[in-house]
């Protein structure tokens, strides 16, 4: 795996004349030989992997996580615009070679039929195999790097930042703030910050506050007087969590809910 990626991702750009013809002399299927050789040229161009990490960062929390009013209403690639102009781009390789090829191609052969064959074989959705594809032809590691860039501040794929654990994510639904690794106890941030949102939407519920306050008053009746002051706590306690869960599942309304804790 190492040896394809060095081989056809592009990596090898990176890569002297020397150290490139020695990797491709080695013998794809001496796996030891060819960790080692990665490794060892890993370790020499760490630093640069590194400044690569660094400037694609610099790049995403500019154009995706930016909160400058100045450029609210600029959409990812209008403020990569601005980066690019206003940045030293003598420190950001990967804009300085970010020239690539694209040309829009179709996955079959069709150079032997009719004009109205090939837009019929179009037209036909259901049963069409002829799809056309974008082809980006890159000649280094630079235009590698850029081209993932590009796809994401195009918004074809959304680049987050997890509101709960603060780690970049991808996704294809825009409206997605919560990444699915699991944070704690099993739960992925996801689980956790739906939590979070319920939680907070309820701090803010008229309902919801009454309930709490009538709650803690009855408890603490139960507590210093106990008797039927603790009778009528158990069954308040019993019965508010049925009713806070119609509640919160939409089975009853704020004004019934209000009703019954009044009547408590």
């Amino acid at each position: 795996m190492t040896y394809l990626i060095f081989r056809f991702y592009g990596f090898q750009t990176l890569l002297t004349d020397k150290e490139r013809k020695e990797i491709l002399a080695l013998n794809t299927n001496d796996i030891k030989k060819l960790d080692n050789k990665i490794e060892n040229l890993y370790s020499k161009y760490k630093k640069e992997f590194e400044s690569y990490k660094s400037q694609i960062i610099d790049i995403i929390e500019y154009c995706l996580f930016n909160d400058d009013e100045n450029l609210k209403d600029l959409k990812p690639l209008e403020r990569l615009v601005v980066f690019y102009s206003k940045k030293n781009i003598e420190e950001y390789n990967i804009l300085k070679y970010n020239q690539f090829n694209k040309v829009i191609k179709i996955n079959k052969d069709i150079s032997k039929k009719t004009e109205k064959e090939i837009i019929k074989d179009l037209k036909d959705r259901e049963n069409n195999r002829y799809g056309i594809q974008e082809i980006y032809e890159i000649d280094n590691f630079y235009n590698l790097l850029f081209l993932e860039l590009y796809f994401i501040l195009q918004e074809k794929t959304y680049l987050k930042k997890c509101k709960n654990c603060g780690k970049y994510f991808l996704t294809t639904n825009s409206a997605v703030i919560y990444c699915d690794n699991v944070f704690a106890d099993k739960k992925t941030c996801r689980e956790i910050g739906a939590n979070k949102v319920f939680t907070k939407n309820l701090e803010k519920d008229e309902a919801y506050n009454l309930y709490r306050k009538v709650y803690k008053k009855k408890q603490a009746l139960a507590k210093s007087k106990g008797g039927s002051f603790e009778i009528e706590y158990n069954l308040f306690k019993a019965q508010g969590k049925d009713k806070k869960n119609a509640y919160k599942l939409k089975e009853i309304t704020k004004e019934e809910f209000i009703k019954w804790i009044n009547k408590q």
